[in-house]
């Protein structure tokens, strides 16, 4: 599955990153935890960051389904938009950040596969080559000194 995590979502979280840690954002989980912005981004699950979301889009719900007589706050209502917005991106920057390190894991074995297909690959006499240039060249590393 590929992770659709563009720049311009990256630049964006990092706004909103560095609007919440300037405004000491505080987002509470379900059970009432308040979580700054150190924690949604580091330590913080995706699936409670989820139920997070879920909670937020359930308040702005609240918010917005009012009677037409309840004049709703417009900067409350801005600021938790704001919040799900910063905690929807978290997930998909840590989405996309696991899809990163699985792929580099991914690389370094093939590459460790390669490498060993292309060292029993080899002849004798390629081998002896690899260590006779080995050798010279430890050796033009004394002639220097």
């Amino acid at each position: 599955m590929k992770i659709n995590f563009t720049k311009q979502n990256y630049q964006d979280l990092v706004n909103l990153v560095a609007q919440a840690a300037m405004n000491h954002v505080v987002i509470n989980t379900k059970m009432g935890q308040p979580l700054d912005i150190v924690a949604l981004l580091h330590t913080t699950s995706i699936n409670t960051l989820n139920d997070i979301k879920a909670s937020l889009v359930k308040k702005i719900r609240n918010i917005e389904d009012r009677d037409e007589w309840v004049e709703a706050d417009p900067d409350e209502l801005a600021a938790i938009k704001a919040q799900k917005e910063l905690v929807n991106l978290v997930v998909g920057w840590k989405r996309w950040t696991m899809e990163i390190n699985a792929n580099k894991q991914k690389k370094a074995e093939l590459t460790k596969k390669l490498d060993a297909l292309k060292e029993s690959t080899k002849t004798p006499e390629d081998r002896i080559k690899e260590m006779e240039a080995e050798i010279a060249a430890m050796d033009a590393e004394e002639d220097f000194k």
